[in-house]
């Protein structure tokens, strides 16, 4: 056991980080995440101080971590997901006999209300993606701002699982898509006719403002580079504000309303949770909540006394 040994508490991290990256299958964006909420851990903790003894870290240490989260004014979510990159972060230094406990194990978290996820009603999120302003180019960037919110609403997929979209990613012929999701996961989504027509005349112009790409990616930056998150945000925020959505505008918002329209619309929740590519039905089952609406309009259309005052 190396508990009694000093360590660098930045090459612990990175020696975490390169665990995460090559056994758990992590993505860029969380191990970003977990490089940190280490770091905020260790300067609250140590400060500046960065050779450490690991049997120093304590519960109580960890409380009070927490509690200066809190005191910060930090979303208990943000405070419980930063405790969570911590537990990690001991369970994988009792893997390697680095400490001998974990002091995150069976501290108490800040309480969460539950938050419910945020859609677009069907009827706005349609004239949303159908409005096309008179002031749009004809360029390659205008093209593909006009896709990708598109392709969010007809897949649920994440902003990660978008912007690695290859061209043999796609399969007209089977009408499917390919995604590969977290943990390096593959699934297949089926594509409507609407989408696949959309993709098809999509690549086809792609051409004429790339005729030999240099990859076969299929999102481009306007200099024909892998397009970047951050552009991907932009794209959709501004393309459902300038379509008349109000509130959150995002991608995930998108994922969110294709997941609710399609249980409002019958879909059975085990086959959206494969297209979202959950692990487990829970994930899925905080959008039945949104079919509540629906349900109370079949109730009021169905039951004989719906309409006695």
């Amino acid at each position: 056991m190396e508990h009694t040994l000093m360590h660098d508490s930045r090459t612990l991290t990175e020696k975490f980080l390169r665990y995460m990256q090559t056994e758990k299958r992590a993505s860029e964006h969380t191990l970003q995440a977990y490089r940190a909420d280490l770091a905020d851990f260790f300067d609250c903790v140590f400060g500046s101080r960065e050779m450490i003894e690991t049997e120093e870290i304590t519960r109580p240490l960890v409380r009070r971590w927490i509690a200066e989260m809190t005191k910060k004014g930090l979303n208990p979510r943000t405070v419980n997901r930063r405790v969570s990159a911590l537990n990690s972060f001991f369970k994988y230094l009792r893997r390697a006999n680095i400490v001998e406990h974990n002091p995150v194990a069976g501290t108490v978290k800040p309480k969460i209300s539950k938050r419910l996820p945020v859609f677009i009603p069907e009827d706005k999120i349609a004239a949303a993606l159908d409005f096309r302003p008179d002031t749009e180019k004809n360029d390659y960037a205008a093209l593909r701002d006009r896709v990708i919110p598109e392709l969010f609403y007809a897949t649920g997929m994440r902003i990660s699982e978008l912007v690695n979209l290859r061209h043999r990613d796609i399969d007209f012929s089977l009408r499917q898509i390919k995604v590969t999701g977290k943990r390096n996961k593959e699934r297949i989504i089926p594509m409507t006719n609407n989408i696949r027509e959309i993709l098809a005349d999509y690549t086809t112009k792609k051409r004429e403002f790339f005729p030999a790409p240099d990859s076969d990616q299929l999102f481009l930056s306007a200099s024909g580079g892998k397009i970047g998150t951050n552009a991907v945000y932009l794209i959709v925020r501004k393309r459902l504000q300038i379509g008349g959505v109000t509130g959150k505008c995002n991608p995930h918002v998108l994922r969110h309303t294709f997941a609710t329209h399609m249980l409002n619309n019958g879909a059975d929740l085990t086959g959206v949770k494969e297209l979202l590519g959950h692990a487990g039905l829970a994930a899925t089952q905080i959008y039945t909540h949104n079919t509540f609406e629906k349900l109370k309009k079949i109730h009021d259309s169905a039951h004989p006394r719906a309409d006695v005052k």
